[in-house]
């Protein structure tokens, strides 16, 4: 077995930080989540001869299999769902995370700090390799042990002999996200690790979809009924608005290989240029709770906007609790805008006093797109080597409807065709219920 590789792929705030901000007060909404039927639809190879108002939502295609995972907001931090390891499979909660690259669950060997307070994988039907991993974050928690394969589940979509970071070593604590959180599942397309392989590369190496894409809507409100989905396989017309803007990857000398990063042209509060900007490129990444920025552009983002106040203790942003300053970048020529209440949180009961979420990262030269920009955009992440690249389009605001895990709960046989369902979804009778977000905090933790 190799020794443990070391590997940091996203920078993480300070504990003392995190937990200044979870002070903010917190407020239970019980919600019960409900089954939805889903339209779909398989990018077409050539223009149908006709089309009618609902032929785009409700085009028939076939695929080898097509997952839809719904996930819960976790308190604003984050978004988990249940993907299943192993046979006879065991059902584990966790982080879908579009910026880090391994599936990472805590063994029943593990030994160390938080071993005990997460939820265990037991490696009954894995197989061992001769590998190991270390994967350790800015704000020092880590995790370590072999790469074992499994069989593993995600929303329907079955991945055999798939790599999983089984940690025997840690100092992983998911405890922030909410109990039963048991790891994360990395959605990048390659590893810049070697020898290790993440799930998205084994679904386009045994050939699992017809359509290399994975499409992701966050809801923007914890008082919504469900969190989102992440679809796998397919586009879901009734999330969004207009055509997507589909944006290459970046091929800046500084973007990693495999990190979901495009270009943005240009950025503005409001309607008025960040000084100093020029076209960067910004990490899309759905395990960041917030929008990290260099300092100089997070100095000028908010020299546009009266009443802001850097506090040199926290490292951060204070603002107003009310304002109509958007924070917009521009992807393609097309401008994409985060409304002011979408990225501040309340630092107090009373409201007077709100942190901005868009947060200087310091000695870190580094763009990176959390979940307040991608509640405002429905993502199209197109993981076809040498070809890859980001869909967007802005988000229908309405809660729509966002299927169950796998469709009808089960993987779709090869060469079967799926009928989509009528557009704009339908609920269902049958429901699923609780589902239970705890707070309206928002606080800063990136995973």
């Amino acid at each position: 077995m190799s020794h443990p590789t070391r590997h940091q792929p996203q920078w993480r705030p300070s504990w003392a930080l995190l937990l200044f901000l979870i002070a903010v007060i917190c407020s239970t909404h019980p919600s019960h989540a409900a089954t939805y039927e889903i339209p779909v639809s398989k990018q077409a190879e050539a223009p149908a001869a006709t089309t009618d108002a609902n032929s785009e939502g409700n085009r028939i295609f076939s695929s080898k299999y097509l997952g839809n995972s719904v996930v819960t907001n976790q308190k604003n931090l984050g978004y988990a769902g249940i993907i299943t390891l192993g046979n006879p499979p065991q059902s584990f909660t966790v982080v879908f995370d579009t910026g880090s690259d391994m599936i990472v669950v805590t063994s029943d060997q593990c030994q160390g700090l938080h071993c005990n307070d997460m939820p265990h994988y037991t490696c009954t039907s894995c197989t061992r390799t001769p590998y190991s991993y270390n994967i350790t974050y800015g704000d020092g928690t880590w995790g370590a042990g072999p790469i074992v394969a499994d069989t593993v589940s995600i929303g329907g979509l079955v991945i055999h002999d798939q790599q999983i970071l089984d940690v025997t070593r840690s100092g992983l604590d998911m405890s922030t996200y909410g109990p039963g959180i048991a790891g994360l599942v990395g959605l990048m397309p390659s590893s810049p690790v070697r020898n290790a392989v993440p799930p998205l590369a084994t679904i386009f190496k045994d050939k699992l979809l017809d359509m290399n894409v994975f499409s992701v809507y966050l809801t923007s409100s914890l008082e919504s009924k469900q969190g989102g989905s992440f679809l796998f396989g397919g586009i879901d017309h009734t999330k969004y608005l207009g055509e997507l803007n589909y944006v290459p990857i970046s091929s800046g000398i500084n973007v990693k290989p495999g990190m979901w990063y495009i270009d943005a042209e240009a950025a503005h509060t409001g309607n008025v240029p960040v000084a100093g900007y020029t076209k960067a490129p910004w990490l899309f990444d759905t395990g960041t709770s917030f929008i990290a920025v260099p300092t100089a552009f997070a100095k000028a983002f908010h020299d546009n906007i009266p009443g802001a106040n850097f506090t040199s203790t926290n490292k951060y942003y204070t603002l107003p609790c009310t304002g109509n300053y958007t924070f917009s970048l521009t992807f393609n020529n097309v401008t994409y805008e985060v409304p002011y209440l979408d990225y501040i949180a309340s630092l107090n009961k009373e409201k007077t006093l709100c942190a901005s979420l868009v947060m200087p990262l310091g000695n870190y030269e580094m763009y990176i797109l959390g979940d307040p920009f991608l509640r405002q955009v429905y993502t199209v992440y197109d993981f076809t080597p040498a070809s890859s690249r980001i869909g967007l389009a802005k988000v229908i605001a309405t809660p729509g409807s966002l299927g169950e895990e796998g469709l009808s709960g089960n993987p779709v046989p090869g060469g079967e065709t799926i009928v989509p369902l009528r557009s704009h979804g339908r609920r269902l009778e049958s429901g699923v219920t609780g589902l239970l977000f705890l707070c309206t905090l928002m606080a800063m933790v990136a995973m």
